[in-house]
């Protein structure tokens, strides 16, 4: 298997790449070239990438056109592998590299230095996401909705959001719904929502096989139907989580429930990134701190820049109503999102989760469960709630 393969007719950017690793590649660099590159990129597919290789660099001698649509094909059939193009570099190349599926650009005038440092990220890469496992799930069409909740800065309210949003779906949709805490570190779901796990991420991440039957021993089954997949007892543990069996459990999870939504830690971790390839839906969460919308930008430009497009973005806006000098219209312009759920400030959402109590069970009725239900209703349409019930499921 060659880790990088070179797909060009051009033998001097082969020495131009073996130069850059000081001839140090051997077997783990190949050059391939066929006309079918241009001619017929869907037949050079399989080809291109028979033998798993890591890392795909395309070009430099190869039309743009076909360049982008053959990094297109690959991006979307072997997600696996990280894919270059070398070409000189614009805006409007980066704008249509970035939509095509393609990691970074070498151009014509990188040096010999840069160039072993844009493989080496590429590599480091193709490593965190790992090849698909034998038996490997994948999103094929009728797989769960994987909704993954972001917020750049602790305090923002992430694992308040994910808790009612997990028991609000298991509530409306019985057996659909897991929470996965990505919180590999500080993960606090089980104490929200009263639990206390017998096994955790950690326990699914060991051992070399995994397959939904093994996994579904480690969730731990919350009152309202909720199942949870806690995050690890220690911070040590969570080291010791890889990123690609991290993918393995909701990808496999995907496969078995409606919903799956992942709580990840502050920031864009590793492990937060991983979440987000496999997204469907991901609820972008912010407060009325001029910081958190700012932060919160800079989220979304770097989801741009990876080229993370398309899942389908949910802006919630957590404390709308503080008197804090600036209102939702101004976040908005700051983030560059319309915002799409209002979340009130209120001292009952703290309570109940130190009272290890989903605000949607413990205040069904106040203003803040209405809003919750908004959230909910993005994904399930529910009714507020009535006498008879938390709420209720509205159907055609």
């Amino acid at each position: 298997m060659s880790q990088i393969v070179l797909a060009t007719a051009s033998l001097a950017f082969e020495q131009r790449v073996r130069r850059a690793y000081g001839g140090a590649l051997n077997g783990d660099l190949r050059r391939w070239q066929d006309a079918r590159l241009v001619a017929d990129a869907d037949g050079a597919l399989l080809d291109l990438t028979s033998d798993h290789p890591a890392v795909v660099v395309l070009g430099p001698d190869l039309p743009l056109d076909e360049a982008l649509y053959l990094a297109g094909l690959v991006d979307r059939e072997a997600p696996e592998i990280t894919v270059l193009v070398a070409a000189e570099p614009s805006p409007e190349l980066w704008r249509r590299a970035l939509q095509s599926g393609v990691r970074d650009v070498i151009s014509p005038e990188t040096p010999d230095h840069e160039v072993r440092r844009i493989i080496d990220r590429a590599l480091q890469r193709a490593q965190r996401v790992g090849p698909p496992e034998p038996g490997a799930a994948g999103r094929a069409a009728g797989a769960g909705r994987v909704i993954t909740i972001i917020a750049p800065k602790g305090g923002a309210g992430k694992t308040a959001l994910a808790t009612n949003l997990g028991v609000g779906l298991a509530q409306a949709k019985p057996g659909s719904t897991v929470l996965v805490d990505f919180d590999l570190q500080f993960g606090d779901v089980p104490t929200a929502l009263g639990l206390t796990p017998s096994h955790t991420i950690a326990d699914a991440a060991r051992g070399s096989g995994l397959d939904l039957a093994t996994l579904k021993v480690f969730l731990t089954r919350h009152e309202s139907g909720l199942f949870v997949l806690a995050a690890p007892d220690s911070p040590a543990d969570g080291e010791e989580v890889a990123e690609s069996r991290a993918r393995r459990v909701i990808d496999l999870l995907a496969g078995e429930f409606e919903f799956v939504i992942v709580d990840t830690s502050a920031g864009l971790t590793e492990h937060a990134l991983g979440a987000l390839e496999l997204s469907t839906d991901l609820l972008l969460v912010c407060d009325m701190a001029v910081a958190s919308a700012k932060a919160m930008r800079k989220v979304v430009d770097a989801l741009d820049h990876l080229g993370m497009t398309e899942a389908t973005r949910h802006l919630i806006l957590n404390r709308a109503d503080s008197d804090v000098g600036i209102d939702p219209s101004v976040v908005e312009t700051m983030v560059g999102m319309r915002v799409d759920v209002e979340l009130p400030s209120t001292r009952s959402m703290p309570l109940s989760m130190n009272q290890g109590t989903a605000l949607l069970t413990a205040a069904p009725r106040s203003e803040a469960s209405r809003r919750l239900l908004e959230v909910v209703g993005r994904f399930t349409e529910v009714t507020a709630p009535r006498s008879g019930g938390l709420f209720n499921l509205r159907r055609g």
